[in-house]
Protein backbone atom coordinates (compact mmCIF):
# COMPACT_ATOMS: atom_id res chain seq x y z
CA UNK A 1 0.00 0.00 0.00
CA UNK A 2 0.96 3.86 -0.79
CA UNK A 3 2.34 6.02 1.89
CA UNK A 4 -0.80 8.04 2.11
CA UNK A 5 -2.78 8.09 5.67
CA UNK A 6 -5.51 5.87 6.57
CA UNK A 7 -8.20 7.93 6.66
CA UNK A 8 -11.22 6.65 9.85
CA UNK A 9 -14.49 7.53 9.03
CA UNK A 10 -15.35 7.21 12.52
CA UNK A 11 -13.83 7.89 15.79
CA UNK A 12 -15.87 6.23 18.16
CA UNK A 13 -14.60 2.46 20.01
CA UNK A 14 -13.13 0.82 16.79
CA UNK A 15 -12.09 3.28 15.10
CA UNK A 16 -10.56 5.15 17.85
CA UNK A 17 -8.85 1.58 18.53
CA UNK A 18 -7.95 0.57 15.70
CA UNK A 19 -6.31 4.18 14.89
CA UNK A 20 -4.89 4.24 17.72
CA UNK A 21 -2.97 1.12 17.27
CA UNK A 22 -2.34 2.34 13.86
CA UNK A 23 -0.34 5.46 14.86
CA UNK A 24 1.47 3.59 17.43
CA UNK A 25 2.92 1.78 15.24
CA UNK A 26 4.26 4.37 12.48
CA UNK A 27 1.26 5.06 10.50
CA UNK A 28 -0.35 8.22 9.57
CA UNK A 29 -3.96 8.28 10.31
CA UNK A 30 -6.91 10.81 9.94
CA UNK A 31 -9.95 10.90 11.51
CA UNK A 32 -13.66 12.38 10.28
CA UNK A 33 -15.83 12.69 13.15
CA UNK A 34 -19.23 14.09 13.37
CA UNK A 35 -19.15 14.41 17.09
CA UNK A 36 -18.28 18.29 17.58
CA UNK A 37 -17.14 17.61 21.26
CA UNK A 38 -15.18 14.25 20.47
CA UNK A 39 -13.45 16.47 18.07
CA UNK A 40 -13.08 19.45 20.06
CA UNK A 41 -11.35 17.02 22.72
CA UNK A 42 -9.05 15.35 20.45
CA UNK A 43 -7.81 18.98 19.23
CA UNK A 44 -7.22 20.32 22.56
CA UNK A 45 -6.04 17.02 24.30
CA UNK A 46 -5.32 14.27 21.75
CA UNK A 47 -7.24 10.67 21.37
CA UNK A 48 -6.68 8.88 25.13
CA UNK A 49 -7.05 4.85 24.98
CA UNK A 50 -7.79 3.33 28.29
CA UNK A 51 -8.56 0.19 29.56
CA UNK A 52 -6.74 -2.83 28.19
CA UNK A 53 -3.98 -0.87 26.56
CA UNK A 54 -3.05 2.88 27.33
CA UNK A 55 -2.37 5.16 24.71
CA UNK A 56 -2.37 8.78 24.14
CA UNK A 57 -2.00 9.62 20.19
CA UNK A 58 -2.30 13.12 18.72
CA UNK A 59 -4.14 12.66 14.75
CA UNK A 60 -5.68 15.18 12.84
CA UNK A 61 -9.62 14.86 13.06
CA UNK A 62 -12.29 17.01 11.02
CA UNK A 63 -16.09 17.42 10.95
CA UNK A 64 -16.97 15.68 8.03
CA UNK A 65 -17.65 18.68 5.74
CA UNK A 66 -13.96 20.31 6.67
CA UNK A 67 -12.53 17.12 4.95
CA UNK A 68 -10.19 17.83 1.69
CA UNK A 69 -7.96 15.51 0.65
CA UNK A 70 -7.44 12.31 -1.30
CA UNK A 71 -6.36 8.28 -0.29
CA UNK A 72 -6.30 5.22 -1.16
CA UNK A 73 -7.20 3.76 2.33
CA UNK A 74 -10.38 4.32 4.00
CA UNK A 75 -11.81 2.76 7.24
CA UNK A 76 -15.30 2.82 7.97
CA UNK A 77 -16.01 2.52 11.57
CA UNK A 78 -19.58 3.96 11.46
CA UNK A 79 -22.71 2.60 13.22
CA UNK A 80 -24.53 0.36 10.37
CA UNK A 81 -27.53 2.76 10.51
CA UNK A 82 -24.93 5.31 9.23
CA UNK A 83 -22.87 3.93 6.36
CA UNK A 84 -24.54 5.58 3.23
CA UNK A 85 -25.09 8.96 4.75
CA UNK A 86 -21.31 8.88 5.98
CA UNK A 87 -19.65 7.66 2.93
CA UNK A 88 -21.63 8.71 0.21
CA UNK A 89 -20.29 12.21 0.34
CA UNK A 90 -16.63 10.87 1.04
CA UNK A 91 -16.19 8.47 -1.77
CA UNK A 92 -15.08 11.50 -4.12
CA UNK A 93 -11.71 11.45 -2.02
CA UNK A 94 -10.76 7.74 -2.29
CA UNK A 95 -8.64 7.34 -4.90
CA UNK A 96 -9.37 4.86 -8.54
CA UNK A 97 -7.36 2.46 -7.32
CA UNK A 98 -8.08 2.97 -3.37
CA UNK A 99 -10.47 0.74 -1.48
CA UNK A 100 -13.29 0.87 1.57
CA UNK A 101 -12.96 -1.58 4.42
CA UNK A 102 -16.07 -1.67 6.41
CA UNK A 103 -14.71 -1.98 10.58
CA UNK A 104 -19.01 -1.97 11.18
CA UNK A 105 -21.33 -4.84 12.55
CA UNK A 106 -24.20 -6.22 9.85
CA UNK A 107 -23.32 -6.64 6.24
CA UNK A 108 -22.23 -3.27 5.32
CA UNK A 109 -20.16 -4.66 2.66
CA UNK A 110 -23.24 -4.91 0.04
CA UNK A 111 -23.66 -1.11 0.85
CA UNK A 112 -20.25 -0.02 0.85
CA UNK A 113 -19.74 -1.77 -2.70
CA UNK A 114 -23.14 -0.13 -4.32
CA UNK A 115 -21.32 3.51 -3.73
CA UNK A 116 -17.60 2.33 -4.36
CA UNK A 117 -17.85 -0.86 -6.26
CA UNK A 118 -17.19 -4.43 -5.42
CA UNK A 119 -13.09 -3.60 -6.55
CA UNK A 120 -13.34 -1.24 -4.27
CA UNK A 121 -14.78 -3.01 -1.04
CA UNK A 122 -12.78 -5.15 1.30
CA UNK A 123 -14.43 -6.84 4.30
CA UNK A 124 -13.10 -7.00 7.84
CA UNK A 125 -14.52 -9.45 11.20
CA UNK A 126 -13.60 -7.87 14.55
CA UNK A 127 -14.96 -8.88 17.84
CA UNK A 128 -12.32 -7.22 19.82
CA UNK A 129 -14.36 -4.67 22.37
CA UNK A 130 -14.65 -1.48 23.52
CA UNK A 131 -16.59 1.55 23.90
CA UNK A 132 -16.82 5.71 24.38
CA UNK A 133 -16.27 7.25 27.37
CA UNK A 134 -16.24 10.74 26.64
CA UNK A 135 -14.82 13.36 24.15
CA UNK A 136 -11.23 12.40 23.64
CA UNK A 137 -11.49 9.06 25.23
CA UNK A 138 -12.39 5.49 23.97
CA UNK A 139 -12.03 2.36 26.11
CA UNK A 140 -10.62 -0.72 24.87
CA UNK A 141 -12.01 -3.81 26.29
CA UNK A 142 -9.11 -5.88 24.87
CA UNK A 143 -8.56 -8.10 22.32
CA UNK A 144 -10.78 -10.55 19.97
CA UNK A 145 -10.84 -11.86 16.49
CA UNK A 146 -9.59 -9.39 13.47
CA UNK A 147 -9.82 -10.88 10.16
CA UNK A 148 -9.66 -9.22 6.88
CA UNK A 149 -10.99 -10.46 3.29
CA UNK A 150 -11.62 -9.69 -0.41
CA UNK A 151 -15.73 -10.32 -1.03
CA UNK A 152 -14.35 -13.00 -3.57
CA UNK A 153 -12.04 -14.93 -1.19
CA UNK A 154 -9.11 -13.93 -3.54
CA UNK A 155 -5.68 -13.29 -1.17
CA UNK A 156 -4.37 -10.17 -2.52
CA UNK A 157 -1.61 -7.86 -1.77
CA UNK A 158 -3.52 -5.20 -0.16
CA UNK A 159 -5.46 -7.93 1.98
CA UNK A 160 -1.73 -8.92 3.02
CA UNK A 161 -0.80 -5.56 3.56
CA UNK A 162 -3.79 -4.28 5.45
CA UNK A 163 -2.75 -7.72 8.15
CA UNK A 164 0.95 -6.51 8.04
CA UNK A 165 -0.41 -2.76 9.38
CA UNK A 166 -3.23 -3.85 11.82
CA UNK A 167 -1.16 -6.67 13.20
CA UNK A 168 0.43 -4.15 16.08
CA UNK A 169 -3.21 -4.14 18.07
CA UNK A 170 -3.41 -7.69 17.41
CA UNK A 171 -2.75 -11.02 15.69
CA UNK A 172 -4.83 -10.72 12.01
CA UNK A 173 -5.89 -13.25 9.89
CA UNK A 174 -6.73 -13.12 6.13
CA UNK A 175 -9.50 -15.02 5.31
CA UNK A 176 -10.86 -16.44 1.76
CA UNK A 177 -14.41 -16.45 3.41
CA UNK A 178 -15.38 -13.05 4.83
CA UNK A 179 -19.13 -13.35 4.17
CA UNK A 180 -18.99 -16.40 6.23
CA UNK A 181 -17.53 -14.87 9.21
CA UNK A 182 -19.72 -12.14 8.91
CA UNK A 183 -22.61 -14.32 9.02
CA UNK A 184 -21.36 -16.00 11.98
CA UNK A 185 -20.90 -12.81 13.86
CA UNK A 186 -24.61 -12.16 12.38
CA UNK A 187 -26.13 -15.55 14.44
CA UNK A 188 -23.52 -14.04 17.46
CA UNK A 189 -24.74 -10.79 17.22
CA UNK A 190 -28.82 -12.08 17.88
CA UNK A 191 -27.65 -13.97 20.72
CA UNK A 192 -26.49 -10.19 21.84
CA UNK A 193 -29.03 -8.54 20.93
CA UNK A 194 -31.25 -11.12 23.30
CA UNK A 195 -28.58 -10.59 26.23
CA UNK A 196 -28.93 -6.74 25.73
CA UNK A 197 -32.81 -6.89 26.58
CA UNK A 198 -31.72 -8.75 30.08
CA UNK A 199 -30.58 -5.97 32.91
CA UNK A 200 -27.76 -8.49 33.51
CA UNK A 201 -24.03 -8.65 32.96
CA UNK A 202 -23.38 -11.28 30.37
CA UNK A 203 -22.12 -13.79 32.28
CA UNK A 204 -24.76 -14.11 34.45
CA UNK A 205 -27.73 -14.37 31.65
CA UNK A 206 -25.78 -17.25 30.19
CA UNK A 207 -25.72 -19.08 33.89
CA UNK A 208 -29.55 -19.56 32.91
CA UNK A 209 -30.12 -22.71 31.10
CA UNK A 210 -33.71 -21.23 29.77
CA UNK A 211 -31.43 -18.23 28.57
CA UNK A 212 -29.38 -20.25 26.82
CA UNK A 213 -31.54 -22.50 25.19
CA UNK A 214 -33.72 -19.11 23.70
CA UNK A 215 -30.63 -17.64 22.68
CA UNK A 216 -29.49 -20.65 21.27
CA UNK A 217 -32.53 -20.90 19.14
CA UNK A 218 -32.16 -17.13 18.12
CA UNK A 219 -28.78 -18.31 16.43
CA UNK A 220 -29.99 -21.49 14.95
CA UNK A 221 -32.65 -19.19 12.91
CA UNK A 222 -29.85 -16.46 11.83
CA UNK A 223 -28.12 -19.79 10.47
CA UNK A 224 -30.77 -21.52 8.79
CA UNK A 225 -30.99 -18.11 6.94
CA UNK A 226 -27.63 -17.75 6.07
CA UNK A 227 -27.29 -21.57 4.83
CA UNK A 228 -30.39 -21.06 2.49
CA UNK A 229 -28.23 -17.94 0.62
CA UNK A 230 -25.79 -20.05 0.42
CA UNK A 231 -23.28 -18.96 2.69
CA UNK A 232 -20.85 -21.59 4.79
CA UNK A 233 -20.93 -19.84 8.38
CA UNK A 234 -18.33 -19.68 10.49
CA UNK A 235 -17.30 -19.75 14.51
CA UNK A 236 -16.73 -16.80 16.33
CA UNK A 237 -14.50 -17.17 18.85
CA UNK A 238 -14.96 -20.13 19.50
CA UNK A 239 -18.83 -20.37 19.22
CA UNK A 240 -20.12 -22.23 16.14
CA UNK A 241 -23.89 -21.25 15.48
CA UNK A 242 -24.30 -24.19 13.60
CA UNK A 243 -24.59 -26.19 16.84
CA UNK A 244 -28.01 -24.67 16.92
CA UNK A 245 -28.97 -25.46 13.63
CA UNK A 246 -32.83 -26.00 13.85
CA UNK A 247 -34.05 -29.59 12.78
CA UNK A 248 -30.48 -30.72 13.01
CA UNK A 249 -29.98 -33.64 15.30
CA UNK A 250 -28.65 -32.84 18.65
CA UNK A 251 -25.28 -32.47 20.01
CA UNK A 252 -25.06 -31.50 23.80
CA UNK A 253 -21.50 -31.68 23.76
CA UNK A 254 -21.38 -28.91 21.09
CA UNK A 255 -23.96 -26.75 22.47
CA UNK A 256 -21.69 -26.84 25.71
CA UNK A 257 -18.31 -26.15 24.02
CA UNK A 258 -19.93 -22.79 22.00
CA UNK A 259 -21.65 -21.54 25.46
CA UNK A 260 -18.01 -22.26 26.93
CA UNK A 261 -16.16 -20.16 24.11
CA UNK A 262 -18.42 -17.41 24.67
CA UNK A 263 -17.81 -17.32 28.65
CA UNK A 264 -13.75 -18.17 28.02
CA UNK A 265 -14.31 -14.42 25.44
CA UNK A 266 -16.51 -12.58 28.29
CA UNK A 267 -14.20 -13.49 30.85
CA UNK A 268 -11.49 -12.47 29.20
CA UNK A 269 -12.46 -9.18 28.58
CA UNK A 270 -13.39 -5.91 31.10
CA UNK A 271 -16.17 -5.72 29.38
CA UNK A 272 -19.46 -7.44 31.00
CA UNK A 273 -22.40 -6.14 29.06
CA UNK A 274 -23.02 -5.57 24.98
CA UNK A 275 -22.72 -2.18 23.03
CA UNK A 276 -26.54 -2.99 22.61
CA UNK A 277 -27.12 -2.95 26.03
CA UNK A 278 -25.02 0.23 26.28
CA UNK A 279 -27.15 1.70 23.80
CA UNK A 280 -30.43 1.24 25.25
CA UNK A 281 -29.21 1.57 29.09
CA UNK A 282 -26.84 4.34 29.47
CA UNK A 283 -26.97 6.01 25.94
CA UNK A 284 -30.59 5.66 25.63
CA UNK A 285 -30.59 5.74 21.81
CA UNK A 286 -31.42 4.02 18.81
CA UNK A 287 -29.26 0.41 18.32
CA UNK A 288 -28.35 -1.07 15.08
CA UNK A 289 -31.33 -3.63 15.48
CA UNK A 290 -33.27 -2.47 12.06
CA UNK A 291 -29.89 -3.31 10.60
CA UNK A 292 -28.62 -6.52 12.04
CA UNK A 293 -31.93 -8.20 13.03
CA UNK A 294 -33.47 -6.78 10.66
CA UNK A 295 -31.60 -7.81 7.84
CA UNK A 296 -31.85 -11.13 8.88
CA UNK A 297 -35.85 -10.93 8.08
CA UNK A 298 -35.20 -9.15 4.97
CA UNK A 299 -32.55 -11.92 3.92
CA UNK A 300 -35.21 -14.72 5.36
CA UNK A 301 -38.26 -13.10 3.26
CA UNK A 302 -36.20 -13.69 0.64
CA UNK A 303 -35.71 -16.94 0.88
CA UNK A 304 -39.30 -17.91 2.80
CA UNK A 305 -37.65 -18.80 5.93
CA UNK A 306 -39.91 -18.03 8.81
CA UNK A 307 -37.88 -16.71 11.88
CA UNK A 308 -40.33 -15.90 14.80
CA UNK A 309 -37.90 -15.41 17.65
CA UNK A 310 -35.50 -12.86 15.53
CA UNK A 311 -39.18 -10.76 14.88
CA UNK A 312 -39.81 -10.65 18.34
CA UNK A 313 -36.40 -9.38 19.37
CA UNK A 314 -36.67 -6.75 17.11
CA UNK A 315 -40.03 -5.94 17.86
CA UNK A 316 -38.16 -6.21 21.93
CA UNK A 317 -35.84 -4.19 21.29
CA UNK A 318 -37.53 -1.19 19.65
CA UNK A 319 -40.32 -1.39 22.44
CA UNK A 320 -37.44 -0.64 24.86
CA UNK A 321 -35.54 1.95 22.51
CA UNK A 322 -39.38 3.99 22.56
CA UNK A 323 -39.14 4.35 26.70
CA UNK A 324 -42.30 1.39 26.67
CA UNK A 325 -40.63 -1.92 27.76
CA UNK A 326 -38.03 -2.24 30.83
CA UNK A 327 -34.67 -4.41 29.98
CA UNK A 328 -35.40 -7.95 32.33
CA UNK A 329 -35.12 -11.69 32.19
CA UNK A 330 -38.91 -11.65 31.58
CA UNK A 331 -38.16 -9.93 28.00
CA UNK A 332 -35.74 -12.26 27.26
CA UNK A 333 -38.06 -14.92 28.43
CA UNK A 334 -41.05 -13.80 26.69
CA UNK A 335 -39.40 -14.10 22.89
CA UNK A 336 -40.40 -17.81 23.47
CA UNK A 337 -43.82 -17.51 23.63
Amino acid sequence: MSGEPFVIVGAGAIGAIVGAHLIDSGHEVVFIEANRDHVAAIHAHGLRLSGERELLVRPKVFLPKEYQGRTGKMLLAVKSRHTVEALQPLAKFLDPDGFVVSLQNGLEEDKIKQIVGPERTVGAFITFGGYYVKPGEVHYGGAGSFMVGELDGARTARVEALAQAFSHQQTIVVTDNIYGCLWGKMCLGAVYFGTAIVDAPVQEIYADATCREILGRLAGEAVSVAEAHGVRVEAVDGFDPKAFRPGAPADPAAVARCWDAQLHYWNSHDNTHTGVWRDLKIHKRKTEVDHQAGAIIAKAEEVGIEVPLIRRLKATVESIERGEAEQSFDRLKDLAG
